[in-house]
This record gives structure tokens, C-alpha cells and sequence, in this order.
């Protein structure tokens, strides 16, 4: 029988390797739970073995968790209770034995991973970019309820334990070992051994010193989780229950004690687990595994270096992420050295906001800077096997640039425009390799937004589409991959979303009580105050060149889009639009409450839902 673990004897110390076979991570799947207890029934027994590492077989990974599949099959609140009671239990006893227990993390250790890990007395990290720790099931929308929720507090104080599990957060070992979640940060090379040193140290007896603070103190404890409730009520508006259960679980375990937190935990996740928030949210969940794999056959090319044309906001955020998160060389271009200067500013900005927060040392930065070139005409391109296109939306100008770098281009490069509307197959209609042109639509802040959007042209390649894909993966974008539609994935979506906002405002709703509204719903963000961000010139060149694309004979009937007017002109024209809805409001006795626009636009709402496309 195939097992997942395997124990090494050293004297009075066992290694225990777990190593799921078959599988690119360990997780805790029931069948896997059950070897593991039988593993602690062993250790219970055992006069033998003095000394316990958990260590991962797998390289860059510890343990990513629980087996989320398992979730979609639990039925019944019985069997969600059972199903956490018995591997909460499992990790409680493990946490009690006699031998002193020390884990190796080498990569992601999350969820139950590093739950099993605070049940061991010490916990020793490798410095790998790859090596996380955190309980990120709130992002599902349960809590740890394998002994994380009421043992965390415990092991690194409250008000640290209550960032970590309400935001879902998983941290790279230094800012670990400073919260005190690990308690030392090691090459890999050495992780095992450093492990090994560590049970010589004996079970740890210490706790938090903040025990004698607020463990002790009724008062203190009753501030911190009633501002966490208000912090997470004002994020969240109440559509997430778990982050509130959560909170309920760890006043309890702190006030009450461990057992007692323990069984709350089985008490509350129990019906989180079957509710429809919690079995969205692994529908989404699956959803993102999947986009991480590629449909078609072709295998992607190594980028060993990376171009970006344009150094704007866009460019610079490029460039950024590229040389933060990849190996690569960045070369970036622009028609002036101001424009560069501003680039490699917006990029540092970022990273020096890293070293504030200790993320990244001031060494690390300079190494991750000099990664970043610069340049004002094609030197260095002809050895890019990547140039990403951030320049202006015209498609001239974006041609323009593109048989440019292809009369330099070595073989096989690829050119992607980071386009959000130009149709790819019109932008390399002209091109010498067609097949190598593809879209890669990012997102503003580059470094905060996650998605990128991968879109094919009628003539792009297998190859060229999942080479791409895969970069951006690398990056830690999730990727959408699409064809060359009106909109793509996310415009297509946003534009009549934004266009009813648009009716609505008409209609005499004033443009708080809009934003309101759907920030009440769910959105981190009104539409009003999304088109701000955009810009109104932006939307309106977007919208041009949507209903061109799909409505190209109401597109000839129209005037053609004038060029935007200065910034002062469009700052007057909204304050003036601003001030005829108001008096507007007001001469119609117009409700301006959260919940105003809905009377008024539930009539027209769904008939014109799709109004920027309408041919009337």
C-alpha cells in the first residue's frame, strides 16, 4: 500500500517525510489525516523516540492544506463536524505528546499545513521567495478550524493573530520570525539540519508575552475584538460570515480556554462549510486552479529577457513586477529620458515601500533594480525574447512600433500589446510573424491587481498564447485567456455595467447614493468612483471603440469622438453636470438614499443594461 508518509530513525529522533504520491503538494486529504493519526497512536506508544521533524518530501512545498475537494462532498452538518473534529483532534494530540516536534518548512505551508506546524513546539523556515506560512481560509469562506483559530492567539499574541486570520494572509519567513510565527529563518540547504538542532531545546513552555496583557485582561481583550468586528463589518458589509465566526471563536478560546475554543471551532465552521458563501468561494477557488493550466499541447518557451515599450504608469508597473518577481532582464524604452526617469521611479517607489515594511532588505532592492535598463532607441531588443507594448492606445502608433521592433526582433520573439480594446489581429495585420503577436492586458496598479488578460488573434500560435500564460503565472497574475472579441473579457463585462451607473445618474440618483448602493452589494469600488480612477475621456475613447467594433453601421450614423478636451474644460463640465443633478434631484424630489436608485432605475435598469451597444 502506498502511503504518504515515511519515518527515517536517527537514534531517539524520527524524521517523518510526508510526500503525497502522485501529487505536486502535499494536502490533508481524509484518507491522509488517517495515516497521520495512526503515525501519533505510534508516538503515544513509543518510549523510543524522543525527538519528531516534520519535514516535506516535495521541493518548495510543506503542506498546501486540507484537500478542498473534500468540501463539496460533506452533505450533512454531522459529517462537517466530524470531518473537523477529527483532524482538529489529530493535531491536538500531536501537539501533546511528550517528544519535542520541530518543522522544516522548505516551501508553502498553509491551512493545515501551518496548523500542524503551531502544534509543534519550534518551527524553522527556509529564506526561499517560495516559503509562506499563513491560514488563508477565510478566502473560502471558513476558518482554521484545526486548532489555528484558538492556538494562534496563544503562540503570537492577538492582535497579530487576528490580522492573519481575518485577511486570510500567508507571510514569507523574516516577517514570520517577527510576528514570532517561526522561530528561525535558514538557507535550504541547511533547513534539516537547523530542525534537527532545534529538538535538542527541549518542548517549549513559553507563551506570547502579551499573555499577561490581554489573555489577562477582560478589558483589553473586549477593545481588540470589538474593533475588529467594526473593521471587518466595514469591509465586508456582512456578505462574509467566516471573518465574524472567526472573531466569536477566538474571544471564546481566550476567555474560556483551549478545549473550550477547540469545540467552538467544530461548533461554528460547521455550517460555514455547507453555506453557499463558503461552497462559492471553492467554486471559485477551482475556477483559478484551473486557469493555471493550459488547454492546448505546445509547450512554452523559457523568457530569459524581457522588453517593455513604454515607461507611463502602465510601463513602469511592467517593468516593476517583471524584474520583482522573475530572474529576467528588463529593458525599457521610451522617447525620452524624462519618461524613464519617471518609469524607474514609479518601479523604486514600490520596492522602497517593501523595505519600509521589512519585506525585502535595501540589498535586495538595489539587485532587483539593476535588473531594470533603460534606453531611447531599439539597443538591447534584438536579444528580447519577450517585448510587452504599454504605449498610447492607437493603432498606428502601436503598428508603428511593432514593425519597428520586428526589423530588429531575433527569431522567435513575441511582441504583446497590452492593449485593453485595439483588436490584436488588426494591430498585426502588417506584421512579418503574426503568429507571434499576441495580447497581454494588464490591470492598474499593476503590482495589486491580480488578473491579465491573454488574447488571441486570428493568427497567433499555440505556442506563443501558453508562453505568455505561463509568464504571466509567474508573475502571480491570475490569467484569462480569450479571443480577439469586442472587449475582451473585462471590458465586455464593465462596459454596460458602467453604462446603467450611467442612466441611473441620469435619472436624478445622485452619484454618492449609486456608489452606495453597490459597494452595500459587494463591489470594492462604485462605478462613479471607478470612472474617476478611469478617467471620463479614457471610458469615452473605450466606449467609441467598443460600439465601433460591434455596432459598426450605428458607428457611421454617429459623429466621430472629438478629441478630449483640456483638463480645466472637463473639470467644469463635471462640476456643472454635478450641479444640474442636484438641483435636478431636488425639483423631482428624487430619494438620494443608498437604496434611492433602485425605484427609479428598476423600471429602465434591464432594458438598458446593454444601452452602449443598443442600435436605436
Amino acid at each position: 500500500m502506498t502511503t504518504a508518509f515515511r519515518i527515517e530513525r536517527e537514534g531517539d529522533l524520527a524524521i517523518v517525510w510526508f510526500d503525497l504520491p502522485g501529487e505536486k503538494v502535499n494536502k490533508f486529504s481524509s484518507t491522509v489525516m488517517m495515516e497521520f493519526a495512526r503515525i501519533v497512536d505510534d508516538f503515544e506508544r513509543s518510549k523510543e523516540i524522543r525527538r519528531i521533524v516534520i519535514a516535506s518530501g516535495k521541493p518548495s512545498i510543506f503542506i498546501a492544506g486540507a484537500d478542498v475537494s473534500e468540501f463539496t462532498k460533506v452533505s450533512t452538518i454531522e459529517l462537517a463536524r466530524e470531518y473537523t473534529r477529527f483532524g482538529q483532534q489529530t493535531f491536538h494530540r500531536f501537539s501533546k505528546l511528550p517528544q519535542v516536534k520541530v518543522a522544516a518548512i522548505n516551501g508553502a505551508c498553509l491551512g493545515g499545513g501551518c496548523e500542524l506546524a503551531i502544534s509543534c513546539d519550534w518551527r524553522v523556515m527556509s529564506d526561499s521567495a517560495k516559503a509562506t506560512i499563513g491560514l488563508p481560509e477565510t478566502k473560502l469562506g471558513i476558518f482554521p478550524a484545526w486548532g489555528g483559530t484558538t492556538k494562534l492567539p496563544r503562540l503570537i499574541g492577538l492582535p497579530a493573530a487576528l490580522d492573519i486570520i481575518l485577511k486570510g494572509k500567508a507571510l514569507e519567513g523574516r516577517r514570520a520570525k517577527r510576528v514570532g510565527l517561526v522561530d528561525e529563518v535558514v538557507a535550504g540547504a541547511i533547513l534539516l539540519d537547523v530542525a534537527k538542532q532545534f529538538t535538542t531545546l527541549g518542548i517549549r513552555r513559553d507563551e506570547t508575552r502579551t499573555r499577561f496583557y490581554i489573555e489577562g485582561n477582560p478589558v483589553a481583550r473586549s477593545v481588540i475584538f470589538s474593533k475588529a468586528r467594526k473593521a471587518v463589518l466595514a469591509e465586508t458589509h456582512g456578505h462574509y460570515p467566516a471573518p465574524l465566526k472567526a472573531i466569536d471563536v477566538m474571544e471564546a478560546g481566550m476567555s474560556g480556554g483551549v478545549e473550550r475554543g477547540l469545540e467552538r471551532e467544530v461548533e461554528e465552521v460547521a455550517p460555514l462549510i455547507l453555506g453557499d458563501v463558503a461552497q462559492n468561494l471553492v467554486r471559485l477557488f477551482f475556477m483559478m486552479e484551473e486557469s493555471k493550466k493550459d488547454k492546448v499541447a505546445a509547450k512554452p518557451r523559457e523568457i530569459a529577457g524581457v522588453g517593455v515599450l513604454g515607461a507611463g504608469v502602465m510601463g513602469g508597473g511592467i517593468s516593476y513586477i517583471v524584474a520583482d518577481k522573475t530572474d529576467s532582464l528588463v529593458r525599457m524604452r521610451d522617447i525620452n529620458w524624462n519618461a524613464l526617469a519617471g518609469g524607474l521611479k514609479a518601479a523604486a517607489k514600490i520596492w522602497k515601500r517593501q523595505v519600509e515594511t521589512r519585506r525585502i532588505t535595501r540589498g535586495e532592492m538595489q539587485r532587483k533594480i539593476a535588473r531594470v535598463t533603460t534606453t531611447t532607441d531599439w539597443t538591447g531588443y534584438q536579444n528580447a525574447d519577450l517585448v510587452i507594448e504599454a504605449v498610447i492606445e492607437n493603432l498606428e502608433v502601436k503598428r508603428k512600433v511593432l514593425a519597428e521592433f520586428e526589423s530588429i526582433a531575433k527569431e522567435g520573439a513575441i511582441f504583446a500589446s497590452n492593449t485593453s480594446t485595439l483588436p490584436i489581429t488588426d494591430i498585426a495585420a502588417n506584421a512579418k510573424h503574426p503568429e507571434r503577436i499576441v495580447g497581454m492586458h494588464f490591470f492598474n496598479p499593476v503590482d495589486r491587481m491580480p488578473l491579465v488578460e491573454v488574447i488571441r488573434g486570428a493568427k497567433t500560435s499555440d505556442e506563443t498564447v501558453v508562453t505568455v500564460a505561463n509568464f504571466a503565472r509567474k508573475l502571480g497574475k491570475t490569467v484569462v485567456i480569450c479571443n480577439d472579441g469586442p472587449g475582451f473579457v473585462v471590458n465586455r463585462v464593465l462596459g454596460p455595467y458602467m453604462n446603467e451607473s450611467g442612466f441611473l445618474l441620469e435619472e436624478g440618483n445622485t452619484i454618492e447614493s449609486i456608489d452606495a448602493a453597490m459597494i452595500d452589494f459587494g463591489m470594492p469600488m462604485g462605478p462613479m468612483a471607478l470612472l474617476d480612477e478611469v478617467g471620463i475621456d479614457v471610458a469615452a475613447k473605450v466606449g467609441g471603440i467598443l460600439l465601433c467594433r460591434t455596432h459598426p453601421s450605428v458607428a457611421r450614423r454617429r459623429s466621430p469622438l472629438r478629441r478630449s478636451p483640456p483638463r480645466q474644460e472637463r473639470r467644469q463640465g463635471t462640476l456643472l453636470l454635478r450641479k444640474r443633478q442636484a438641483e435636478r434631484s431636488r425639483s423631482r424630489g428624487v430619494q438620494t438614499s443608498r437604496r434611492g436608485w433602485a425605484a427609479s432605475g428598476r423600471r429602465e435598469g434591464s432594458r438598458r443594461a446593454h444601452g452602449l451597444f443598443d442600435d436605436q
